[in-house]
């Protein structure tokens, strides 16, 4: 008995201390790789719809800080939507990047989401996840991926849904390269994205899951997003900012923020500013959808019901005026009809922004083709 008992402390300390000689050996080795580091500011970046901001990675001009509501002020330091495109050859990539808030999470959305990144690749023509880095604090350094081989891939990197960034650098070994990723075709326009906290990307696990990411990567298509989380209200100095850009596509989302009285005095106009500065400009009017426990709750859809209801009045009425341009999506099946589609019965989750794109891709689809 005694012989089996030390023959078993001797496996667990034979163990033990292979363990740790592995633990060694592997931080050797990350010691050993030394990486360089280059700053996002010199490579590609999509996703800002002015380069006039007051901070780099700002979604509003700073002429706004004036006009905006201060709490929209506020939610457009947070880069959602914003992206770099790269091409390394390096077997490793990370990131080394500093926040501007501390609060790494919010209820229902983990750090990943709210102020991690999110890194896809292309592979025969097509996107694919490559990797993420959650933070763990204000400033990080992760790695995006490792253990790859040595040829060049282009990448495409999401910024943090909710919170800003400060400074943002992609570190690859020093024996690797980086270059510019191949130009957009020429004339290709974004897609700009108006809306709630759905817009912005609330509850997506990761900021490339959010539902204009995943119709603009599928399309292989630049967006800009302007999505402000409970602040989307169709006020004249948002209609009057949006009418600036030149996108392919604008999709108007604002229907969770709004009563059906705020929707029948605001949406028209909104519309109707942005018509005026293009008047051949493809305009998306997307409905509320439908609150996930609307199935087994009727009473839930009243209040979001009457504001579809002024939605499709308004589309109704600029239809009969000749607005050939224009494309309306009902909310009642956007998150599907099992009560699945929601962390909280408004925000989507992954499953619920999947769902979505199933019926608001083939619109963007037609309008483009159309355009």
């Amino acid at each position: 008995m005694k012989q089996i008992v030390k023959f078993n402390w001797f496996i667990i300390q034979s163990l033990t201390i292979l363990l740790i000689l592995c633990t060694i050996n592997l931080n050797a080795q990350k010691a050993a790789i030394k990486l360089r580091w280059v700053d996002v500011k010199e490579l590609s970046i999509e996703g800002k719809g002015w380069t006039d901001t007051k901070q780099f990675f700002d979604r509003l001009p700073a002429k706004a800080q004036d006009v905006v509501r201060p709490s929209i002020w506020e939610l457009q330091h947070d880069a959602a939507g914003i992206v770099v495109r790269f091409v390394t050859n390096g077997t490793s990539i990370a990131a080394r990047w500093t926040l501007t808030k501390s609060k790494l999470s919010i209820p229902n959305v983990s750090a990943s989401g709210v102020s991690g990144l999110d890194l896809y690749v292309r592979e025969n023509g097509k996107w694919g996840w490559f990797g993420a880095a959650r933070p763990d604090e204000i400033t990080n350094e992760k790695n995006l991926t490792t253990g790859l081989s040595s040829k060049d891939r282009e990448c495409l990197l999401y910024l943090p849904l909710r919170n800003g960034i400060e400074k943002l650098e992609i570190g690859i070994p020093e024996d690797a390269s980086f270059t510019l990723p191949p130009e957009r075709p020429s004339g290709m326009k974004p897609i700009v994205f108006y809306g709630t906290s759905i817009v912005q990307g609330v509850a997506a696990s990761r900021p490339g899951m959010t539902y204009p990411a995943l119709i603009c990567r599928h399309l292989d298509r630049p967006m800009i997003n302007l999505g402000f989380a409970g602040n989307a209200v169709c006020e004249p100095e948002m209609a009057s900012l949006l009418a600036e850009l030149d996108p392919a596509v604008y999709i108007i989302d604002p229907l969770p923020n709004m009563t059906a009285q705020m929707v029948k005095e605001r949406t028209g106009n909104l519309i109707a500013t942005i018509r005026e500065a293009h008047p051949n400009t493809p305009i998306i009017m997307v409905e509320n959808t439908e609150m996930g426990d609307a199935p087994t709750n009727p009473n839930r859809r009243n209040g979001y019901a009457a504001a579809n209801l002024e939605l499709r009045k308004i589309y109704e009425q600029r239809l009969k005026e000749g607005d050939g341009k224009l494309y309306y999506i009902h909310g009642d099946k956007l998150l599907g009809t099992d009560g699945e589609g929601t962390v909280d019965r408004v925000h989507p989750s992954d499953l619920g922004f999947m769902r979505m794109i199933k019926i608001i891709e083939p619109v963007v689809k037609r309008a483009l083709k159309r355009n």
